[in-house]
């Protein structure tokens, strides 16, 4: 696996084509000429490329309405005295101290300077700038909002860096605990999305895809709603200029690649590398390249503990199989024995429902069902004639020996496979060992495990017996359902009978 890459499917707006938000500006005064002649004042006004929105209020009460329905307001141009002589002030009491807005600018424009002496205002109110009405031309109006939509801007963009940092720290988090590549890959998807939220109203939604280039050539796998559904052999050809471009400069640089609007975030561990691509509405800042950067580490990071992590989940499968095989050979039987419950007891831990993580494990776990076979005498373990009584009772304790020697490690793995070594002679109806425990009183791995063994263990040749033929096998679960095994369990092998003879056959002796 040599190289992966996100990317979008489609095009978004272009920069020529996309109307940038306006600053919300809110006038509040209880004077209309007020309003008009700013508004006229304000008609050709731009500031980053963004026009005006300006929003009115006439009063106190009126203002309060328009800042709570509308959060991201920029500035506030307000006057002192409108319904009380205190009404402006006490409004920038509100948006400070109730609606706990730190970030809109606050102007104060008042006629009545005797009712506001400056020097009291700017000390004992959160305000950023005092103007006299008949001081405020057309020439320091513009002024006054350069300077205090510039401040805005820069409180914002903070903000977003730090809401950023939350966001970098949470995705990490949520991808390192991942565990395999898939998992991996749509974890990443899903965080980089939220990660990308710069800005609400600048995020281009894109459908996300990833690539792994190998010796075969390069497989598409795609991802909707964050979950893996399908994959299939492209050419790179098929990939947009910018996103050829893109992949070339991260490659030759070992480093995230960035284009206007478009990015390459690149990370790799040893012979991976992967490519993650997207694209926003807006130039990507200094702010957001940093972001990503710092992301892009931190992917390398847990890229390489999840390559450790399979190599050490490969070498532990490998160990469990051949500890499987050891014991199933000292009994006279094949090692596809393990392997054909391995999988008959994960396809069934998939059909009963349980997750994937439990899936795995049943199937890790399940070939050292019978480990306990290691303690038991030669001479009753390959007795080729019925066992005699004190034999039998011998035999039944292999459950217990073979829970003792796997529990108490506290390792998850080895913790399930005590589980299924202990319970996989219980039987639905109490009559089993070595509990005698009956219904769900029998851990699901044990009873998963159950039918897969009996269903393997008697259609294969024994020292004691003879294969026995499906149809004969089919017929004593039927009848065995509700009493050995779980009826649910006995219904899902049934309706499923293909896929557990298609394992029988790819793995037979």
């Amino acid at each position: 696996m040599n190289d992966m890459l996100l990317f979008s499917d489609h095009e978004p707006e272009t920069a020529d084509e996309i109307t940038l938000k306006p600053w919300d500006v809110l006038i509040v005064d209880d004077e209309e000429d007020v309003h008009a002649v700013t508004t006229l004042a304000l008609t050709s006004f731009e500031f980053d490329n963004r026009r005006l929105n300006l929003l009115h209020a006439y009063s106190a009460k009126q203002a309060k309405e328009v800042l709570t329905k509308h959060p991201d307001i920029a500035l506030v141009l307000l006057d002192v005295v409108m319904e009380t002589d205190q009404a402006g002030l006490e409004l920038a009491s509100f948006i400070r101290q109730q609606l706990k807005n730190h970030k809109v600018r606050i102007v104060l424009r008042t006629g009545q300077p005797g009712e506001a002496p400056e020097h009291q205002v700017i000390r004992d109110f959160d305000i950023n700038d005092y103007k006299n009405k008949t001081e405020l031309t057309s020439v320091k109006l513009y002024t006054t909002l350069y300077s205090n939509l510039r401040s805005y801007r820069d409180i914002i963009t903070v903000i977003q860096g730090k809401l950023a940092l939350e966001r970098l720290i949470k995705a990490s988090r949520g991808i390192s605990s991942r565990k395999g590549l898939k998992a991996f890959m749509r974890s990443t998807v899903s965080q980089l999305r939220d990660l990308l939220n710069f800005n609400d109203d600048d995020v281009y939604a894109y459908e996300a895809a990833v690539f792994i280039r190998d010796v075969n050539g390069l497989t598409q796998f795609l991802f909707e709603n964050d979950n893996h559904n399908s994959e299939l052999k492209v050419s790179p050809e098929s990939l947009s200029q910018v996103q050829q471009e893109l992949i070339k400069q991260a490659t030759n640089d070992s480093s995230n690649a960035y284009q206007n609007q478009h990015f390459m975030m690149h990370c790799h561990s040893g012979d991976l590398s992967l490519f993650f691509y997207g694209q926003v509405t807006h130039d990507l800042t200094d702010t957001d390249q940093h972001i990503l950067n710092i992301f892009s580490e931190n992917l390398t990071a847990i890229a390489e503990n999840i390559r450790l992590y399979e190599v050490i989940d490969s070498s532990q499968k490998e160990l469990i199989y051949r500890l499987g095989e050891v014991v199933e050979s000292r009994s006279n039987e094949t090692g596809y024995h393990v392997k054909r419950v391995a999988y008959y007891s994960a396809l069934l831990a998939e059909l009963v429902g349980l997750s994937e993580d439990e899936i795995s494990l049943i199937q890790i776990a399940s070939p050292l069902h019978d480990i306990g076979k290691i303690a038991i005498p030669d001479a009753v373990l390959n007795k080729p004639s019925k066992l005699d009584p004190d034999e039998w009772e011998i035999m039944k304790t292999h459950a217990l020996k073979g829970f003792n020697v796997l529990s108490g490690s506290g390792l998850a793995l080895l913790d399930v496979s005590a589980t299924i070594a202990l319970t996989h002679h219980e039987k639905w109806d109490g009559s089993g060992y070595p509990q005698g425990h009956a219904y769900e009183q029998i851990h699901i791995y044990g009873r998963i495990t159950a039918l897969a063994d009996v269903f393997d263990a008697l259609g294969s040749e024994r020292c004691y017996k003879k294969a026995w033929p499906l149809e004969k096998i089919i017929d004593l679960f039927k009848r065995e359902r509700g009493k050995h095994f779980d009826p649910r369990l006995i219904d899902l092998f049934l309706n499923n009978l293909d896929r557990f003879t298609a394992i029988r056959d790819q793995f037979q002796d």
